[in-house]
């Protein structure tokens, strides 16, 4: 089951024009690791944190980004 964070990523990644960069649930996986609570960030602290996490996910392999979503039960 997704979780509410993965369709506003997928909405965050359409509006920036990066559909497709990344799973959705890697990129949770990484705002979770560095923010752990989300709901206290506003909407461009939300698009910023994204961005960092898509390059997380593009310097790490598809396996550590897997492991990670799966971490945090996603």
């Amino acid at each position: 089951m997704a979780s509410y964070y993965e369709q506003v990523i997928r909405e965050t990644l359409a509006r920036i024009g990066r559909v497709g960069a990344a799973d959705p649930r890697w990129i949770e996986g990484w705002l979770r690791l560095e923010r752990g609570c989300l709901d206290a960030l506003t909407a461009d602290q939300f698009r910023q944190e994204i961005e960092i996490a898509l390059e997380c996910c593009a310097a790490s392999t598809s396996t550590q980004n897997e492991e990670l979503a799966r971490s945090f039960g996603l």
